[in-house]
């Protein structure tokens, strides 16, 4: 188990240093995210002394473009199906970082890609969920050039 949450650290890591020469190349705000997000990701719900729960999660990510989300996710908890809907705030930096706060708690640090039409995900609190995801914009042109 320790293995598979190594691999999926190193696989999150890849995926936004990957992205990370794309985006020095931009410049970025709020404004760079906008509009509905197809999102697919999986996560490990670490507990002490034992081993993680697998999680897979589907949904839209809607953003407004002025730092504010609404999600309708779908989550697959280690074999029970929830609905998870969720909203919150966020911010993008002019280096194209950024981080989510659900309402729900915790945080999400992004990195904004190919002119916002896509950014990648990892939840870094709380620190029991090790979570990485790619949302992908779902109507390109959307809102673009505002």
């Amino acid at each position: 188990m320790k293995r598979t949450i190594t691999s999926l650290v190193v696989f999150a890591g890849m995926s936004v240093f990957g992205g990370a020469s794309n985006a020095q190349a931009q410049h970025c705000s709020n404004a760079s995210i906008q509009g509905a997000y197809g999102f697919h990701g999986f996560a490990t719900v670490v507990s002490a002394g034992g081993p993680g729960t697998p999680r897979a999660i589907i949904g839209v990510f809607t953003m407004d473009g002025r730092g504010n989300w609404t999600t309708n996710l779908t989550i697959n908890d280690n074999g029970t199906i929830l609905p998870r809907p969720d909203s919150g705030s966020y911010i993008v930096n002019a280096d194209c970082t950024g981080t989510l706060f659900p309402s729900s708690g915790g945080s999400v640090e992004i990195v904004v890609v190919d002119a916002g039409r896509e950014f990648y995900q990892m939840r870094t609190n709380p620190a029991s969920i090790v979570l990485y995801g790619v949302s992908k914009k779902l109507f390109p042109g959307e809102n673009e050039g505002h």
